[in-house]
This record gives C-alpha cells, structure tokens and sequence, in this order.
C-alpha cells in the first residue's frame, strides 16, 4: 500500500495506540493517533482521514458520541470499534452509528490488519461504485449487467450483497447472498424484490429503505432471525443511494451472519449461571453450619461442632478447587497466553504423580501399574501443564474407581506420536453421556457419582492443555467395566533435538 491511505487511532490506552500505529505503518499506512474523542475530532476537521480505529470507552468524549460527530462531517470515513466489551448489542450500537465492523480486545496484528484491509476495500468499493453509476447513467441495471473488477470484488466478499434500483428490481447480487437466503438457482437482474426474496420480513426490511424521509448515505442496521435454509440471525445493514439532487437510485443491502456472536453471548450467559449455580450452593451449606456453631443451635457437644466445621471445610476446599480450574480455564482459553515449553521427558511426571495421588486411592484399596519403557522419546511440552494433565487423569481415574480396583498407566511411542493411557476399572460412561464428558461443567449424574466431588471442568482443562499441544485425546469405555483415556502428544523429531542442542 502507498502512503495515500491515511488512519487515525483513537484510544485513550497509549500501549494500543502506539501498537496499532507500528503495526499499521509497517503496512506502509501513514498513521496518526489521538487520546480521546475530542482530540480525535478535532484532527478529522483538521485534514482528511480514509479510516478511522475508535475505541468506545474513552474519557472527556466516547467513542459512539464521536462517531456521530464524525458521520455528520464525513460520511465516508470507514469507521471500525476497538473496544474490550464486544457483546452483539455493543456491535449494533456502534453499526448504527456508523461504525463498519470492530475488533474486541485484545487483538492480534493479524487480527487487526484484517479488519483494516476489509473496511479499505469497502471504502474503494464504495467509490468504484459511484464512479460506475456515474459513467453508466446511474443506471444500476446497467453496472449489474458489466463484467467488471467490481463484480469481481463483490463476488469474493463473505457478506451478502443485494442491491435494487429505484424500481425495487434486481440490479446486482454476490453467491454469498444465494447461499445465504437460499435463493432458487441464479437470480436474475430485474426481477421484482418479492418475487427474489423468500423472506417477507426482509423484504419490509429493505423496503423501508424507500421512504422518502431516509437520510442521505445513512447506514440503517436492522437484526432479522431467519429459520430457513437454517436457522441464522442476520445484521442487514442498508445504504440509500442518491444523486446529487436528491434522486434516488437504488438501496445497497449488506447481509452479515451474526449467528455466532449471538452462540457466544449465549454461551456466556450460561457460562455465568452455571459459575453461580456452582457457588451459590456450597456457600450456602458454608453459611448454615457456620450460623448454627455461632447461634449455638447445634448445642455444646463438642464432636458434633466438629463435624460442622469439617463439613463446612471440605466445602471450601470444593470452593477453592472450583475457583482454581475456573482460573486455570480461563488461561487456557485466552489466546494470548504464554507458554513455557521445553524438551520433556514424561517418564519422571508420570511416575511423581502416580506416586503422589496413590494415598487418595488407600481407602477403596486400589492397585496401581505404571508401564513404562526404560526411555522414552522427548515432547516439546510446558512442564506444569502436563503435571496438571496427568493429574486430572489419573485423580479421575482414582475417584471413579471401584473398591480394590486397578489404575494402569501405559506409555508407548509410535511413528509420530506418545501415546499415554490411563486406565481404570471403574464405574464407566454409557453411551449417552460419552460425548459430552469434554463439556464445561458436564458431569455424569447417577447413583455411583452423585456424592463423588468435581467441578465438572477437569476434562475440559484436559482437553484444551492436549490441543494446545497439538495432540488429540480419545476415550473409551464400558459402563461397570472401566474407561480408558488415550492423549496422544507428537513427538520431538531427533533431527530437531539434535539442532536444539547444537545451537
């Protein structure tokens, strides 16, 4: 890119304004920053700016406040949110003030160059269009019918794309659309909207776009649901086109797939619940047996206070168990997070924690074996992941087990893999609860589990240390038979150890 394309930054937090400026210069952008709303302001009035990066909370003037201000002084500023809250309502607040996409914090350079190139190329987008209108007559029948780069361009985007000319016919569409709304077979230009479109709410949607009291180059955003060919919630966003004197000539649809940031604030809503459900009642038990030993109305005996004030602590401990897999989870889950990995011999990890969880097991009277050859070939691993890996393994593998059990823990290498299994002889898994034991919070319920302690986010840890790893994990079971857990981690090529230690 030459240094015509001109950004500016807009944050009140020095570390991303100066991290979005290297990263955008080295893209050969020219790229200018400000503190806040006002002093961002202040340098749109000051000269032309093609893009701008917004953040929404920001001191003295927010970032949708000055997104209207900046829309009302120049509509064609491609405006993008920064903002570390991005939920569905927060991304159509800014949409309807004129914001084209946004990217939640933190972000990647890879991240943040996507977002910036797509708002560029609508932005160019825009002005080859205008500049088709003009050179066609402003006949939109006429740019549909033109083999041209915009076509080209269009064809190419993720979004949909519906444009009708002031008749409400087809002037121009993109395969994304056809898959879209399942549109029959290819549309052909100059047919009438209803007769194009199966959705009759989408059809009012964009008809509205119509009325005479529309505003000038005004982005209007509306939500629809939609339950055909699948259901899918859609972010329609319209854009009025006008001549200079006042004429309409047609109404541009952007249709994007918002399905799965409305999955994600589902998914986080019960995310939230569930955390409180899962506190909410050891806390309570906490609460009780501590008011009767204050009330006094457990009476003075001495054993049964202690029996409260045990119960109330194994309580705790659950509590402490749940907030640290919960934090634990939390880490895995940030993209950002930084891992320290090194050339490992798993032999010493196994064999420490089979040794130190083997007390756990003294009351059901279990036996354990540890199979392991005399060496083992090295994984590229993070030493304290993999302890919580096996960890979680094998505390299952204990606390699922059946009086006089057995534990087995096998290692053997293969072409490209280590393959670890931890085995038991316990209660096991039907077929029903087998391919949700990986969920967060999923716990199988019955009356050889119901009292066995858990958070119900074990697994999930397990499963996301594998992957980050870039290994897979298998199980299998057999309900009063057992179950098996298989992590398959690759291995550390000789070759490249060799390297390793000849640097």
């Amino acid at each position: 890119m030459d240094q015509s394309v001109h950004i500016l930054v807009v944050d009140d937090e020095r570390g991303i304004r100066e991290g979005c400026r290297r990263i955008l210069s080295a893209e050969d952008y020219s790229v200018e920053v400000a503190g806040d709303g006002e002093e961002g302001l202040e340098k749109v009035r000051s000269k032309p700016f093609d893009l701008l990066l917004v953040d929404l909370m920001m001191p003295r003037m927010g970032g949708l406040e000055m997104m209207e201000q900046v829309r009302a002084y120049d509509p064609e500023i491609i405006m993008i949110v920064i903002t570390g809250f991005a939920t569905v309502e927060t991304a159509v607040d800014a949409m309807k003030h004129g914001a084209y996409d946004y990217v939640p914090k933190p972000f990647t350079p890879d991240q943040l160059l996507a977002v910036v190139n797509r708002g560029l190329e609508m932005r160019r987008l825009r002005f080859q269009a205008r500049q088709l209108m003009e050179e066609r007559d402003l006949k939109l029948l006429e740019v549909a019918n033109e083999t041209s780069k915009l076509h080209t361009i269009i064809n190419s985007l993720a979004d949909g794309i519906l444009v009708f000319n002031r008749e409400k016919q087809l002037a121009l569409w993109n395969p994304a659309v056809v898959e879209m709304l399942d549109l029959d077979g290819r549309p052909e230009a100059g047919r009438a909207m209803g007769d194009i479109i199966p959705h009759k709410r989408l059809v009012e949607i964009i008809s509205k776009a119509y009325s005479p009291h529309s505003a000038r180059y005004t982005i209007q955003s509306e939500e629809i649901e939609l339950r055909t060919p699948a259901p899918r919630t859609l972010m329609v966003n319209l854009s009025v086109v006008r001549d200079e004197k006042g004429m309409d000539l047609g109404v541009v649809s952007v249709l994007r797939d918002i399905t799965g940031l409305k999955e994600i604030d589902q998914i986080k809503s019960q995310f939230v619940t569930m955390v409180a459900h899962e506190l909410r009642a050891p806390l309570a038990a906490i609460e009780g047996y501590l008011s009767a030993f204050l009330s006094g109305a457990a009476g003075s005996d001495p054993e049964v206070n202690r029996h409260m004030l045990d119960r109330a602590k194994a309580r705790t401990h659950s509590l402490l168990d749940l907030v640290s897999d919960l934090l634990q989870f939390i880490k895995l889950e940030a993209k950002g997070v930084v891992r320290k990995k090194e050339l490992l011999d798993v032999s010493s990890i196994l064999r420490g924690t089979a040794e130190l969880l083997k007390g756990q097991g003294g009351e059901k009277g279990l036996r354990f074996k540890v199979d392991l050859p005399e060496s083992l070939p090295l994984i590229e691993a993070d030493r304290s992941e993999m302890e919580q890996l096996f960890t979680n393994l094998i505390s299952n593998a204990i606390k699922y087990n059946v009086k006089h059990g057995k534990v087995t823990i096998t290692v053997r290498p293969s072409s490209h893999f280590l393959n670890i299994k931890v085995a038991d002889t316990g209660v096991g898994i039907d077929e029903e609860n087998l391919p949700h034991i990986f969920d967060e919070f999923y716990r199988v319920s019955g009356p050889q589990t119901r009292y066995t302690p858990g958070t119900g986010l074990g697994l999930s840890i397990v499963k996301k240390i594998v992957e980050s790893h870039f290994g897979r994990i298998e199980v299998s079971s057999k309900v009063e038979k057992g179950t098996t857990f298989t992590v398959k981690l690759p291995l550390k090529q000789a070759s490249e150890v060799y390297r390793q230690d000849n640097l």
